[in-house]
């Protein structure tokens, strides 16, 4: 491994601070690299929570919704995957853009990805919260009211903060959703055995569905995958970065679907009808019931409550390495790049991203906001950040290859679909225009972004050459590398 020439133009990096040294290279195993993706992604979450909002849009449709949504995301994935065979870093996509489209583009894709892991955390917080409350109350314990939930939503904030180690975390994030995907898919073939496994031509050929139907329910299926390319930030820590990141990325992206598409279908089968498992508040508990494994209701509510705390822990671990990457390249504050002496992790911007992450829903309920609404709003926000750097990464990917010289009209080829797949998405996200307060979450993410945006250029006005650092910290896999600039 060598640094990238590209990243070797201008720079005043701040120098290497003995009292937080930084990461700790060589400490990610690829177990660990994919453990970082799936408990980003929360499969289990989608699989209890998300996916069956896919029945309530696309109704006959929802196993083409799902299908569709996975075609969507293994598009991104694969744009990913080819930077990740050729750069390491912990700044993750926005390094990646900083190679293709330059520096300004590289720190709208950063800022507006932590923006969408601190939302989608937040909204994992709230699950954790609503499920605990749930757990609690099949136990005979009080847990409903906004108090209550005040304090369940601390308790799982409290949670999510990774500071005394990468690997910790994500190894916690394997275990985690290892066990709660095993009583899914006990719950899933026990509704198998008891409803018996047929071929339901109603589902394959959905029959009374058009792509009207079908492609809004593909926005949401698109939306359960996110956070598979968060494997990116552990470039720095991974002991082979090359090769560990796409695989994980690429698998994350693959397993998931697979399991999204057999869930779709078994509920659909078991219930009859997807206009049923649509009007079911918790249709795999339900499940479960009616298959005669009631027993297993608690233990799948225990494995979303878990399994959210993780997705959430995952999130502010991407974030706050994306932060630590763009502090130490100069470009924001010098406490934002500080390391915990011991465990050599981010500590600040752990704090820093957990505390935003559990401010947000905890005011929202505070205020007299219900805990699903509040669930709906930071998802959908933290899915904007999502979007924004996908399509960023898609179009940086072919001007990279072209400045390699590698061949790159198949590349382009792959990059033009998955952008004209994400700026679907984001148009379906906005059109038609949804009703209060989910109207101006896609002008408080903008003005977030262009908040950030506007930093980054009085820096660059301020002291050019701390602004040009951004995207110097990232390795290039070839270390016989010809120098090449980074785009301005």
């Amino acid at each position: 491994m060598s640094v990238d020439a590209s990243s070797e133009s201008t720079t005043s990096r701040r120098p290497e601070d003995p009292v937080h040294p930084g990461l700790a290279a060589g400490a990610v195993s690829a177990l660990d690299v994919f453990g970082q993706s799936l408990a980003a992604t929360g499969p289990s979450i989608a699989i209890g929570g998300t996916i069956p909002a896919v029945y309530l849009t696309a109704g006959s449709g929802s196993l083409w919704a799902t299908a569709v949504g996975t075609v969507v995301a293994l598009l991104v994935a694969w744009v990913v995957a080819q930077f990740a065979r050729r750069a390491a870093s912990a700044g993750s996509l926005y390094s990646y853009v900083s190679l293709g489209l330059g520096r300004g583009p590289a720190f709208v894709t950063g800022w507006g990805l932590v923006v969408g892991y601190v939302g989608i955390a937040a909204a994992c917080l709230v699950g954790a919260a609503v499920y605990l409350g749930a757990l609690l109350e099949s136990a005979g314990l009080p847990a409903t009211g906004t108090a209550a939930q005040l304090v369940l939503l601390v308790l799982a904030a409290a949670s999510v903060l990774p500071v005394r180690g990468v690997r910790l975390s994500t190894r916690f994030g394997i275990v985690v959703e290892a066990v709660s995907l095993l009583v899914i898919l006990v719950a899933l073939g026990a509704a198998v055995v008891h409803f018996g496994l047929r071929f339901d031509t109603a589902q394959f050929t959905a029959k009374g569905v058009d792509l009207n139907t079908v492609m809004p329910g593909a926005v949401l299926a698109v939306a359960v995958f996110v956070g598979f390319e968060s494997a990116g930030s552990l470039g720095a820590e991974s002991r082979d970065p090359f090769r560990a990141i796409p695989r994980a990325v690429i698998g994350t992206v693959l397993g998931a679907g697979v399991l999204y598409l057999v869930s779709t279908y078994v509920q659909v089968l078991g219930y009859g009808s997807a206009a049923d498992l649509a009007t079911s508040a918790a249709p795999l508990n339900e499940l479960t019931r009616a298959s005669g494994v009631g027993w297993l209701s608690p233990l799948l509510n225990a494995g979303i409550v878990v399994s959210a705390v993780a997705c959430g822990s995952a999130g502010v671990n991407a974030a706050a390495r994306s932060l630590y990457n763009l502090s130490r390249e100069g470009v924001l504050p010098a406490l934002l790049g500080r390391t915990h002496p011991v465990h050599r992790t981010p500590h600040l911007a752990l704090y820093l991203l957990g505390a935003a992450s559990g401010l947000l829903p905890l005011v929202l309920i505070a205020t007299g906001s219900g805990e699903l609404e509040v669930y709906a709003w930071t998802a959908a926000f933290g899915t904007f950040g999502y979007l924004l750097a996908y399509l960023l990464v898609a179009l940086a990917l072919p001007l990279h290859l072209r400045r390699r010289r590698e061949p790159v009209a198949a590349v382009a080829v792959v990059s033009v679909l998955a952008v004209l797949a994400i700026g679907y998405v984001t148009y379906k996200n906005l059109v038609p225009v949804p009703a209060w307060p989910v109207d101006v979450l896609p002008y408080a993410f903008a003005g977030i972004v262009l908040a950030g945006l506007g930093w980054y250029l009085a820096l660059l006005r301020r002291d050019p050459d701390r602004a040009r650092a951004l995207g110097s910290r990232t390795i290039s896999a070839h270390p016989s590398d010809t120098a090449e600039e980074q785009p301005a």
